[in-house]
Order: C-alpha cells, then structure tokens, then sequence
C-alpha cells in the first residue's frame, strides 16, 4: 500500500488494487476555534454572536450539520473574490490555511460546543478593532 500526503493535508492510500483511499487528518475544534480569531475569520464571519456580518454566520446552529468538508469549503470558494479583497484591505494580508488548519476551521464551525466558549476576550485588540470600524469597503 502506498502512502502520501496531498497539498491540502489530507492523507491518502493506495491500496494494491491501485485503488484510491482518502483519510481526513484528525480535527480539532477547539484550535479551529483559534485559529478563526487569530487569522481574522472572525473579522467577517461571526460565532457566537462575536464578530462581523459581512459573510454568513459560522454558528453550528445554523450551517448544515450534512455538509462534508469539500462542500463546506467548495461553498466558501463561491465568495473567494470578495473574501481575499476583504482580508487585503481590512486585514492587510491574505489569510493562509494549510490542510490541517482547514480541517480545524470546518471541525469548529460543527461544533457547539466549542463555539458555545468563544468570546470577544478570544479576540486580539488589532482584531477586535477592525471588526468595530467595519469593512473598508463594500460589495453589491
């Protein structure tokens, strides 16, 4: 069986029939919770109540619980222009995941319980500022 690591961190195997098995790296929510405050998800998509509403919630409560992975970011690739403009301007810089920090993100974004923990005293200053001033610029 042969083994590798595709670009997003997701494993995969071969197996001797030549056939392909993808296995997901593990997810952590509570780093996924994170790791959307540090890198200024939070800055458009809120949880909780704590953050903007420029992009859809990412409240358990409301994303649909059926969603694999590939769904759930194959949605957020639909907004990918107006996502990277927005980071640029307002955060200064593009956010980068890796595959890992991708699957972190959807495991947060699915689960309650982590979110039910995340608060504004998650957020730095810098952070929280930009979320007060609001976006610096606008879509239609």
């Amino acid at each position: 069986m042969a083994v590798g690591f595709s670009g997003f961190g997701v494993v995969w195997a071969q197996n001797d029939a030549g056939a392909a098995n993808i296995v997901y790296p593990e997810m952590d929510a509570q780093r996924g919770k994170k790791l959307f405050a540090e890198r200024g998800c939070v800055v458009c998509h809120a949880v909780n109540n704590v953050g903007g509403d420029i992009g859809p919630g990412f409240d358990a409560s409301n994303i649909d619980q059926s969603l694999n992975p590939f769904d759930f970011f194959a949605r957020m690739w639909h907004g990918a222009d107006e996502m990277l403009h927005l980071q640029r301007a307002d955060l200064g810089y593009q956010i980068d995941f890796n595959g890992q920090d991708l699957a972190d993100i959807y495991a947060f974004a699915h689960d309650r319980e982590a979110q039910e923990s995340f608060t504004e005293d998650d957020l730095s200053d810098r952070i929280r500022e930009i979320i007060d001033n609001g976006p610096s610029v606008t879509f239609e």
